[in-house]
């Protein structure tokens, strides 16, 4: 009896071995390039990377394939999935009569939207707002190189401008500094989920100017966010007829900016993020630009207060659109449901309760800094529509409203 036992015994065990042997060369020869579908996606696969600007979530690779992706496959799959998103859009909305009419692989425009602000103003948010469009290329802070400083001029806005024009057109030849300094950090291509998808798998792709190029003139909708360029010197890119961007000018309450740069370790040192009279100068100087801007440009310049998002991220987001020439779309009101009604914990998340944050500060800084800030601000504030507090029971009282009207005019 017992020998039957053993006899048993071992031919289960020789039968699970080959089993596992099988098992094991399916998954070694599987030797195609499939990044999994995005609702396959698990939250527990995400990992935070601080990147000296803001706290990134991150996936995690799932996908243990380490050969040489095949691009033209890449490609391919990727037009079709942007016909499919965009099957039920509407393009008359856009001003054309066809996808292919918004493709630069197929010699058409693609609907180019620029975002223009400073570090903690909600660039994050309105950035993925825009993201969440289908068929959208994201060109998340190009400029991320030039580390914690605001560009307002020579030595470095020449090159700045040139960056962000070029990337715009999907021309990425001569920018071995930006695949350079990409390679220590990772964020520059993470926020473009889209390129992302492709090189968490496989991260020379973000790496790859002839692959990237390609990638890019698939998209009929492209949006940059930079919040190291001043207003001013964006005129240039607004002449280039080429590109018939649209700009956002995205503005924030100093004291809602200055309370929220408080998070972040790497702005204390950096005079340009940490000084408020040099971002209140630079408000100044950007109201002064938007005026200007305006006349020359009626229909490509829009001014948002952040503050005017968060209050009404839905209303605010439709009337952006409409400006863009965006049609609404369900996964923008989806990313807007999703992400204004819940609030998930860390500095950078988008996920907030969107009604609380503007006004935050009243709460949290206190009086002698607001004052300080106000201050120093003061012309700033007057001119963008923000109320003094006149003390500190006056900050913190229910009857404060630090919002009001403004105008452009000059």
């Amino acid at each position: 009896m017992l020998r039957r036992v053993n006899f048993y015994s071992i031919c289960i065990a020789f039968g699970l071995s080959v089993l596992l042997i099988l098992a094991g060369s399916r998954y070694t020869d599987n030797t195609s390039y499939r990044p999994s579908p995005e609702s396959r996606r698990n939250i527990r696969n995400f990992l935070k990377v601080e990147d000296g600007e803001d706290t990134v979530v991150q996936p995690i690779p799932t996908n243990t394939y380490d050969g040489s992706p095949n691009i033209e496959k890449i490609l391919e799959k990727t037009r079709s999935k942007i016909k499919f998103d965009l099957l039920n859009y509407n393009f008359s909305y856009s001003g054309v009569h066809q996808l292919e009419d918004l493709l630069l692989e197929s010699d058409g425009k693609p609907l180019r939207s620029l975002i223009i602000s400073t570090w903690r103003s909600g660039t994050t948010f309105l950035g993925e707002v825009l993201n969440a469009m289908p068929g959208n290329f994201y060109h998340y802070e190009p400029l991320l190189k030039y580390e914690i400083i605001q560009i307002r001029g020579p030595p470095h806005a020449d090159e700045a401008l040139s960056i962000m024009k070029k990337m715009m057109k999907c021309k990425y030849d001569g920018m071995e500094d930006y695949f350079e300094y990409g390679k220590g950090h990772l964020h520059q291509f993470s926020h473009n989920t889209r390129l992302w998808d492709h090189c968490k798998y496989k991260k020379e792709l973000c790496f790859d100017a002839e692959f990237t190029a390609k990638f890019c003139k698939l998209f009929p909708f492209q949006s940059m966010k930079v919040v190291r360029v001043r207003l001013r010197l964006i005129q240039e890119i607004l002449q280039d007829k080429e590109l018939n961007v649209k700009v956002v000018l995205l503005i924030r309450d100093p004291r809602g900016v200055m309370q929220s740069r408080q998070h972040r370790i790497f702005c204390q040192p950096a005079p340009d993020c940490w000084k408020p009279e040099l971002l209140c100068a630079d408000m100044i100087s950007d109201y002064v630009a938007a005026g200007r801007l305006l006349e020359e440009y009626p229909n490509r310049l829009m001014v948002l207060r952040y503050e005017e998002l968060a209050l009404n991220p839905n209303v605010t987001t439709h009337k952006l659109l409409k400006f863009l020439g965006l049609s609404v779309t369900p996964s923008i009101d989806e990313f807007l449901h999703s992400h204004t009604n819940v609030e998930v914990a860390g500095v950078s998340s988008t996920f907030r309760i969107s009604r609380d944050v503007p006004f935050r500060w009243k709460n949290v800084l206190s009086f002698n800094f607001v004052e300080e800030i106000q201050m120093t601000c003061k012309e700033a504030m007057n001119l963008w529509g923000y109320r003094m507090a006149h003390n500190a029971s006056h900050m913190t009282s229910k009857e404060f409203y630090p919002l009001e009207q403004y105008s452009l005019t000059q």
